[in-house]
């Protein structure tokens, strides 16, 4: 039993351990949850289908990580009343939501379904999002418009009277 319990212990910590590039998706408390369009809905200020018009990057500082800050139109606001421009912040972790391209920089004219929450920032925020929103999960239903199905669209352009 001795020579197993090394091998024992690297096949567990492989299968609790996430890898380095998957995003940290905590939701409610619960690790990598699955969400739906009526929970995040809820849940949500705005929900917003928008476009990708620019974006700022910030750098790392002893005191932050880096950050991006898009600047979005909202081409339709399923929830909420949102301004026609608004600006969404995301720090460039393993909790962030990014709108880019395969690594290659921003994904400027693109759209996205974007549930959304204030951003609540500490006096050490970069000046940049102040009045920013938030995605509301990272690894919930915001996404790409593109990888939204015509059922969520139905949901979505029909309040979202059922569960998804």
């Amino acid at each position: 039993m001795n020579r197993l319990a090394p091998w024992l212990i690297a096949a567990t910590l492989s299968l609790t351990t996430a890898p380095a590039a998957q995003a940290l998706c905590l939701y409610r408390g619960a690790l990598d949850a699955r969400t739906t369009l009526l929970q995040e809905f809820a849940d949500s200020p705005w929900v917003v289908w928008a476009r990708v018009i620019s974006a700022e990057q910030g750098e790392t500082t002893p005191e932050r990580d880096p950050w991006t800050l898009y600047r979005l139109e909202v081409i339709s606001a399923f929830k909420g009343d949102p301004p026609s421009r608004i600006a969404v912040f995301t720090e460039r972790n393993s909790g962030g939501f990014y709108m880019d391209r395969d690594a290659g920089g921003p994904d400027v004219g693109q759209d996205y379904l974007l549930f959304l929450q204030p951003l609540e920032m500490s006096g050490d925020g970069p000046p940049a999002a102040r009045g920013a929103q938030r995605v509301n999960y990272s690894c919930g239903q915001s996404r790409p418009w593109r990888e939204v199905d015509a059922a969520a669209q139905d949901q979505l352009l029909a309040g979202l009277p059922r569960e998804s």
